[in-house]
């Protein structure tokens, strides 16, 4: 569903009908002039009179409803042509500075260990950035196109909502005992989307656009690793001190995606770079050996629990 989105109308043809809105501020510098349009919440709208130019700017189903917990294509539609009949401006041929497109995703384990659990691949270049209030309930990884969103749908729902309007959420599925995770892509440069060319407010609506924002929404979601771990023996003698280390550092290679040979050719490069004075030649190589029968008993886990692929899937079928 979309969310959050900003949108210019270049060479605006008839002068927007303020009626309905309420003026904020005006920049004197850059010529702006910003006013509300107040619905369920507040939508911004900038005016720039000299070059007849306006930007919609805020949450549609904020505006809308008051939430996002649930927001169809549908209601997208009904919402934007609703803002065009106020204003009496063509809203639809606007040009997309950013928007936000996601899905909310029941899990079985609450969604703080899920998000805890991922990390962005490293040749995906993403910065990891998380707030100390919000930490394991609201993580993001961002590059110069798009930020990544992995939140916790039931918390912001009871940290934002009030006492009715949670009520009036549960019509909507929404339950406060479940688990709810929104995976959400926030894109900064739209045009990405489109080999550089701009996206219209229209685009959203279109169902070949559609497809496409969903088909990528997922691969956005295969730029993260979801953490695996290594088995754990079930008999005590393969849990030595030094089995524990081995298991310790062979799980967080792992899941910076770094394959167990990665960790041996660490190991191995540590023991060699003490001097031979210390560690003999044959005193490196038998380190070098326990080293492999070390590694040699560690067993990946086939799949992560904490991927989230199948369900985004799903999610992603159940909303077309």
């Amino acid at each position: 569903m979309i969310d959050y989105l900003s949108a210019t109308l270049f060479e605006c043809k008839d002068t927007p009908n303020f009626g309905h809105l309420q003026m904020e501020s005006k920049q004197f510098s850059s010529g702006w002039e910003i006013f509300s349009l107040q619905g369920c919440e507040k939508l911004k709208i900038w005016w720039k009179p000299q070059l007849q130019m306006l930007r919609l700017d805020g949450s549609i189903p904020y505006y809308w409803q008051g939430n996002n917990f649930s927001f169809s294509s549908a209601d997208f539609v009904e919402a934007i042509n609703y803002i065009k009949w106020l204003l009496h401006v063509d809203l639809w041929k606007a040009s997309l500075n950013a928007f936000e497109y996601g899905v909310i995703i029941p899990t079985e384990l609450r969604p703080k260990e899920y998000i805890l659990h991922h990390s962005a691949k490293n040749q995906e270049h993403l910065t990891q950035e998380e707030k100390a209030k919000d930490k394991g309930n609201f993580r993001w990884w961002s590059d110069r196109n798009a930020s990544l969103k992995m939140y916790d749908a039931g918390r912001n729902i009871k940290n934002k909502q009030s006492f009715d309007r949670q009520k009036a959420l549960q019509s909507l599925g929404w339950n406060p005992d479940d688990n709810f995770l929104k995976w959400e892509a926030h894109y900064l440069k739209p045009e990405s989307l489109n080999k550089g060319v701009a996206l219209h407010l229209y685009d959203l609506a279109n169902p070949k656009w559609q497809a496409t924002i969903k088909e990528d929404l997922y691969l956005q979601y295969q730029r993260l690793i979801p953490m695996k771990n290594v088995i754990i023996p079930k008999d005590k003698k393969d849990l030595s001190t030094a089995d524990i280390l081995a298991l310790a550092i062979s799980e967080e290679s792992i899941n910076q995606g770094h394959p167990l040979e990665d960790v041996k050719k660490l190991l191995y490069a540590k023991i060699n770079s003490v001097p031979d004075e210390v560690l003999t030649i044959a005193d490196k190589k038998a380190r070098k050996r326990q080293i492999k029968q070390l590694l040699d008993k560690i067993q990946e886990s086939p799949e992560s629990k904490w991927d989230l692929s199948a369900k985004i899937q799903e999610a992603l079928e159940i909303e077309s």
